[in-house]
C-alpha cells in the first residue's frame, strides 16, 4: 500500500512541475537559453517545494504570487547550500534568478488579501524583502570570497 501511495505522491509532483514549467515558459523563458531546460528546472523546484502542499493549493492556478512563495523556500534552501559548499549548478543558479524576478515584482493588497486570509501581502512583502537582503549578502560574500582567492596568488 505503501508503494501505491508513494507512486501517487510523485505523479502528483510531476503535474506540479508541469504546471510550474508552464509558468516559467510565459514568465522567464528568456532565461533558458543555456544547457539547462525549463522543465529541469521546474523539476527541481517541484521537488524541493511540493512536501506539505495540501491538494487545494495544487488544484490552484500558480499565479505570481504562488510563485513567490513557492520559489522563497527554494530561494532559502539554495542559499544555505551555497554559503556552506560554495557550488551550484546552472539550474539552480537560474533558480535564484527566478526567484529574484518575482521577487521585484508589485502585489497588490486588493488583489490578495481579499482571495485568502489577512496579512497575505504583508507576507508576500517580507518574502521579497528577504529575498533581497539575502541576494546582497551573498553578493557580498561571494566577492569577499574572490578577492581571499586572488590575494593567496600574491603571498606565493
Amino acid at each position: 500500500m505503501n508503494f501505491i501511495r508513494s507512486v501517487g505522491e510523485q505523479w502528483k509532483k510531476s503535474e506540479f512541475a508541469e504546471k510550474i514549467a508552464l509558468v516559467l515558459e510565459t514568465e522567464v523563458g528568456h532565461l533558458f537559453c543555456g544547457a539547462t531546460n525549463i522543465s529541469a528546472v521546474a523539476n527541481l523546484i517541484s521537488a524541493v517545494s511540493y512536501y506539505g502542499l495540501d491538494d487545494d493549493f495544487l488544484e490552484e492556478s500558480l499565479d505570481d504570487a504562488h510563485m513567490l512563495i513557492i520559489l522563497f523556500d527554494c530561494f532559502r534552501l539554495l542559499i544555505v547550500k551555497q554559503i556552506e559548499h560554495d557550488k551550484l549548478n546552472q539550474a539552480e543558479h537560474l533558480i535564484i534568478q527566478i526567484a529574484k524576478h518575482y521577487a521585484s515584482k508589485t502585489y497588490a493588497s486588493k488583489t490578495y488579501d481579499s482571495k485568502n486570509e489577512f496579512g497575505y501581502t504583508a507576507e508576500l512583502k517580507l518574502f521579497q524583502q528577504q529575498i533581497f537582503t539575502l541576494c546582497l549578502k551573498l553578493e557580498k560574500m561571494q566577492s569577499l570570497r574572490r578577492s581571499q582567492y586572488l590575494s593567496m596568488g600574491r603571498n606565493v
